[in-house]
């Protein structure tokens, strides 16, 4: 039988990890949870897993979305399995994932892990230089979550405090407006990289320049991505160091998401 991971990715990480899953598990495809519309499972599958940052204590809008409108009804009996990245705190986006899956669909995550990887919302930080390190710790605890994944372990997935929730609420209603705070400076060359990387297709080239569209996710894929340092936040970000995941190049992330 075939694997299938979903993942939704802005700066490169969590397709990273899908990747690496995918490669471990062997015969599997990788699907992108932007993807509009409702997305139906044919096929039976040996395992299905969900890839997703961890976006003010909870799941990013988009993922709600795909999961809300996902067809399982070819897989009521598969194993589940969820991990979302985070940099500071993972809060609820291991429960939400579960909670989701389970009042929606009727469908129990058997495993729901977190993974710290490199924390890159420039928005309100800079960055750590520390990227090679973080790096390399974050791929070294993947291997015992995939050992996990192969040996269908099971674990209890506990709901944290209710604060995580109210949140990520608010942060959700708000994200999609946020980028009119975007600015892009005279550096900008027009070479539409930003529109090939949002996952979400918020952002247009109208005379050469990004126009953002105002259903915004906050990833900051566009940010991180552009080889000008052109986009910035408020006027906030243009001296803080950018960053994407080093195994993945804009060209990969832009397919990927299509």
């Amino acid at each position: 039988m075939e694997n299938i991971v979903f993942y939704f990715s802005g700066t490169g990480n969590c397709l990273k990890v899908a990747k690496t899953i995918i490669k471990e598990l062997g015969n599997g495809e990788i699907v992108s949870m932007a993807k509009p519309g409702k997305y139906t499972l044919i096929k039976q599958y040996d395992t299905i897993g969900f890839v997703y940052p961890t976006y003010f204590w909870g799941l990013p809008k988009k993922v709600i979305e795909f999961i809300e409108d996902l067809d399982l009804n070819n897989n009521k009996n598969t194993y589940y399995y969820s991990i979302t990245t985070y940099g500071g705190s993972a809060g609820n986006a291991v429960y939400q994932l579960y909670e989701l899956l389970l009042n929606r669909h009727g469908v129990k995550v058997n495993l729901g892990k977190k993974l710290q990887m490199f924390s890159n919302y420039v928005v309100i930080y800079d960055m750590s230089e520390r990227v090679d390190e973080i790096t390399k710790k974050s791929n070294e605890e993947l291997v015992p979550i995939i050992d996990s994944i192969k040996m269908r372990k099971k674990n209890s997935i506990n709901k944290l405090t209710k604060i995580f929730n109210f949140i990520n609420k608010n942060f959700i209603k708000k994200a999609a407006d946020m980028d009119k705070d975007f600015t892009v400076n005279d550096n900008c060359t027009g070479c539409g990289i930003c529109t090939e990387v949002c996952p979400v297709k918020n952002i247009e080239m109208i005379n050469n320049k990004p126009q953002y569209n105002h259903h915004c996710e906050q990833c900051v894929a566009c940010i991180q991505y552009c080889p000008q340092k052109a986009i910035n936040y408020k006027n906030a970000t243009q001296n803080r160091r950018r960053y994407t995941n080093p195994e993945i190049n804009y060209k990969e992330l832009s397919e990927y998401n299509k």
